[in-house]
This record gives C-alpha cells, sequence and structure tokens, in this order.
C-alpha cells in the first residue's frame, strides 16, 4: 500500500499538482477571464485544504497509474496513462459542466480542458519516471 515507489511518486507529482496550477490560473487570469459568465473563485486559495485535496489526488493518480501500467513504468505509458485521466475527469466533466451551469462560455472550458491534458500528460510522465526509479 506504501512502498517508497508510491510515496516518492505522490511527494513529486503533489508537489507539481500543488504548485503549477494557482500560478497557471493567476497568469492566465486576464486570457481566461473574458469567457467566465459567473465569477465563483475565491478571493484567496485556502492553502492547507489544497495541499489535502492535492495529496488524495496525486496518492489516487499515482496508485490508479501503477495499477493500469502492470509494473512497466515507461514515459511512453505515463503519457498515454494522462491523455486518459484527462478524457476521464476533465473533458468529459468540462462538457457536462457547459451543459448544466452557467459559470463560463465553452471556450474556457476548451481552453481548461487543453491546459489539464498538458499537466496530467505531464503529471502521468513525472510519475512514470520516478515510478522507476524508485522501484
Amino acid at each position: 500500500m506504501f512502498s517508497k515507489s508510491i510515496i516518492w511518486s505522490t511527494i513529486v507529482v503533489s508537489l507539481f499538482f500543488y504548485f503549477v496550477p494557482p500560478l497557471f490560473y493567476t497568469v492566465a487570469d486576464a486570457c481566461l477571464s473574458e469567457y467566465v459568465i459567473n465569477p465563483i473563485a475565491r478571493d484567496s486559495y485556502y492553502f492547507g485544504i489544497l495541499g489535502i485535496g492535492v495529496l488524495l489526488f496525486s496518492y489516487t493518480f499515482v496508485r490508479v497509474f501503477q495499477k493500469w501500467s502492470n509494473g512497466i513504468y515507461s514515459n511512453k505509458k505515463g503519457f498515454a496513462f494522462g491523455i486518459w485521466a484527462t478524457l476521464f475527469t476533465i473533458a468529459s466533466m468540462s462538457f457536462i459542466n457547459y451543459a448544466t451551469t452557467d459559470f463560463a462560455e465553452a471556450e474556457y472550458y476548451a481552453l481548461d480542458s487543453v491546459y489539464w491534458l498538458a499537466m496530467y500528460t505531464i503529471g502521468g510522465v513525472l510519475v512514470a519516471f520516478v515510478s522507476r526509479k524508485t522501484s
């Protein structure tokens, strides 16, 4: 359940998923805000709560990747896993959110899906790399 490979992969991908998205959304705010209809973001993040959520997400991301890859931790498998994770979570939910909420225009969801596609594929490659080095 908690091997060296899982612990190190979770730590590395947690740091990646914790620091990069807030930086991206801060920088991309001017571009993305023109597509937001009803802003719902907090004025300031709850970084402690965010850390717990990112840690849980990262642990799950690592566990699912390691089960999915059958012990073959190649960068290609990590990249493919990131694409599948994006299709499963972000891209599909973007369609659902656009169809059911009045938060943002379609362009926002498209740009956000592309961003998370990049994040999850990079995260998948990171997990594959660290898992390979620590197993």
